[in-house]
């Protein structure tokens, strides 16, 4: 019945369209699926409006719409859509103008490779009835396809989607699914850093320093694109271990040694969760026992390069020390 649909407040959706460079179609056509049934579900007070941002020096004009048009035509009829070129913004930054253009008290973020399951808009939206909340982060976990995306689902950073107990205790939030009040992003957005995928980890540092409200629901599931292929996955160990070198400046050691220190405890805990999940949860994913070994020499191996990557940065890298309000840690720290 009508009278059983919720109905949510004014939001507005922002997308980037750099992740959609690198997936396969595929994963962002099912995406932009996902989110049109997932607006037909609900009822809001005034039509959402949906931002999606793409940088016009690497997307040809027209690539949107055209998906649009073919994939989710209903799209259009449930809310306010826009494709806004940029000149030239990345990831963060794209979320940032995104934001900045919102005319709604609360905005969501979603990738454009990032599918939301069924009561997404409700559970996200859900926590905002506390005056105090000013964050929300979703649950977002890695689709499985075949063996090299199935290693990677057990070995990333995010949970598995039977993990939802855990994934609620966690401090994090994943930018591709989550959802803020606008006024207080506008003036609390993500910091800019040369790291390339901590600007969220400092972000919600400082907001819990400075004593506001976030909260993590599982509840709020997006299925995120896998990693399309060994080349991508070598470059993304290869950045994220100079970005977790950064991290380990910031939040651990200054000086060479503390970071070197530091990227081996990293290359341990993470090769050691990695085969951990394996082990234990590999039939969950749909991963055959007798595929463990590989799957286990895949991870050791993605790691690898991600130490690699991070004493590079150790031996070749000087950053500057953050404000103590994203680090915790006092400014004159070594």
């Amino acid at each position: 019945m009508a009278d059983d649909i919720p109905q949510l407040p004014p939001v507005t959706i922002v997308i980037e369209w750099e992740n959609a460079i690198d997936v396969a179609d595929e994963w962002t056509r099912k995406a932009m699926v996902a989110l049109q049934d997932e607006l037909g579900r609900v009822r809001f007070v005034e039509k959402p409006r949906i931002l999606y941002l793409f940088d016009e020096t690497k997307v040809p004009a027209g690539t949107v719409e055209t998906v649009l048009e073919a994939v989710a035509p209903r799209m259009r009829e449930l809310a306010d859509v826009e494709i806004v070129p940029t000149p030239g913004l990345t990831y963060y930054k794209l979320k940032n103008f995104g934001v900045s253009r919102s005319r709604t008290g609360i905005t969501l973020m979603l990738d454009s490779d990032a599918a939301p399951q069924p009561g997404w808009l409700e559970h996200l939206l859900a926590p905002f009835a506390d005056p105090e909340t000013m964050a929300v982060g979703g649950f977002t976990v890695l689709g499985t396809t075949d063996f090299l995306s199935r290693t990677m689902a057990l070995s990333w950073v995010f949970n598995l989607p039977h993990q939802k107990a855990k994934t609620k205790r966690r401090s994090k939030i994943h930018v591709n699914n989550c959802a803020v009040r606008t006024d207080f992003f506008q003036s609390h957005p993500f910091p800019d850093l040369p790291a390339f995928k901590k600007q969220c980890v400092f972000w919600l540092r400082g907001v819990l320093a400075e004593g506001h409200k976030y909260v993590r629901t599982a509840d709020a599931t997006a299925i995120h694109a896998p990693h399309p292929g060994p080349r991508f996955l070598a470059w993304r160990a290869w950045t994220g271990g100079m970005d977790s070198d950064f991290l380990g400046f910031q939040t651990g050691s200054r000086s060479r040694a503390g970071r070197l220190a530091y990227a081996f405890r990293y290359f341990g805990r993470k090769t050691l969760r990695a085969w951990r999940n394996t082990v234990r949860h590999g039939g969950k994913v749909g991963l055959p026992k007798w595929q463990y070994p590989a799957a286990m020499l895949v991870s050791l191996t993605y790691y690898l390069v991600t130490l690699a990557g991070q004493l590079y940065s150790v031996f070749t890298k000087d950053w500057e020390p953050l404000p103590a309000l994203y680090t915790g840690q006092p400014q004159g720290a070594v």
